[in-house]
């Protein structure tokens, strides 16, 4: 996808000198930025990295786009709700928002 799209698609990190603590991939479409793989290392959660990550994303580099999604928070296509990742998600300003799925047969 990264040659694809060389320019939308960028990994935001927070480091301690060398050491990687946590980050997660941004997928900028437009008026929306899309996290996913969003991890952190036991260090990391420690200190707050993905706090540090997000509080950076959402109020200085990506501050005017209207739209910051954290992608879902279901498994089991969409029929169970994982607790703690929505915890998660919410933490760092999220809300859940429910989507209709819809499917037509095309013949």
């Amino acid at each position: 996808l990264c040659s694809r799209f060389p320019d939308n698609i960028r990994l935001f990190m927070a480091y301690l000198g060398d050491e990687a603590l946590g980050g997660t991939l941004v997928f900028e479409c437009g008026r929306v930025v899309h996290t996913q793989y969003i991890s952190a290392s036991p260090r990391g959660k420690e200190l707050g990295a993905l706090d540090l990550v997000f509080s950076w994303l959402i109020n200085e580099r990506y501050a005017e786009k209207p739209y910051l999604d954290f992608g879902k928070s279901t498994e089991d296509k969409g029929s169970y709700l994982n607790s703690n990742l929505i915890h998660q998600k919410e933490g760092f300003g999220g809300r859940g928002v429910c989507y209709d799925i819809y499917e037509w047969t095309i013949e």
